[in-house]
């Protein structure tokens, strides 16, 4: 479905939004037309004279699950899968270097994009985890270092009994979760993060977005850092 076109952030170039859908799956697409109405161009427009990831950071969502200041200079959006190796050791990185370095300069928002043909309990834990922080927000990041540490004892088994235990230790309402967990009560918010993640291609995980800039992979931590530090320094992030 195409919607009317309309103006552009660039004069004389036309903004038409294209609604696809394939089953269930729905993604949001913009294209833009020339003056002569002649040309459909399929990309984006950068205005020189701002950070040409503005527009992606300001579509990405700012709810969910974070660490760090809401108004902080970087914002690092995460998409990530309780299941997936590589998501375990970036995990780490994130969790044992952000917040000792950067405090108030650095926010990490987690998404969830469990790649469940290949992981079977990932959409399982990330249901899991989102019961567990509904109750208290500290209990969700509680469950997310004890999931990635203990992940080769986790199975689609054991994961409830696991759950239970955790919300037991941290001294949450362990029937609540128990119900949360059994009736999916949470599985609707995990398959939006997952349509989220797909409007903006991502396919993998760990896949983070820097203050809008799409980056993918288990990356150490230094290169992490000299991102941050790029962001920090640039004349188009904002000094708070």
């Amino acid at each position: 479905v195409l919607d009317d076109p309309a103006p552009s952030s660039v004069p004389g170039i036309q903004q038409i939004m294209a609604h696809l859908s394939l089953g269930a799956d729905k993604l949001d697409r913009a294209y833009f037309v020339t003056p002569d109405g002649e040309h459909l161009i399929n990309g984006s427009i950068w205005d020189l004279n701002k950070s040409p990831f503005e527009d992606t950071l300001r579509k990405l969502p700012d709810d969910g699950y974070s660490m760090g200041p809401a108004k902080a200079k970087v914002t690092i959006v995460l998409f990530s899968d309780f299941e997936c190796p590589y998501c375990k050791q970036f995990a780490t990185t994130v969790r044992q270097n952000i917040a000792q370095k950067y405090p108030n300069d650095v926010r990490v928002i987690f998404k969830d994009f469990p790649l469940t043909p290949i992981h079977p309990w990932a959409h399982a834990a990330a249901e899991a985890a989102r019961c567990l922080g509904e109750q208290k927000p500290e209990a969700f990041w509680a469950f997310h270092d004890w999931i990635f540490e203990h992940q080769a004892e986790v199975n689609a088994g054991n994961l409830r009994e696991k759950t239970l235990a955790l919300a037991k230790a941290q001294h949450l309402d362990e029937a609540r979760a128990a119900s949360c967990i059994d009736t999916h009560a949470t599985a609707a918010a995990v398959d939006e993060s997952v349509k989220i993640a797909r409007g903006f291609d991502v396919n993998l995980t760990p896949t983070l977005f820097i203050n809008g800039r799409m980056q993918t992979g288990a990356m150490p931590w230094d290169r992490l850092d000299t991102m941050i530090q790029r962001d920090l320094h640039s004349p188009f992030t904002p000094k708070n």
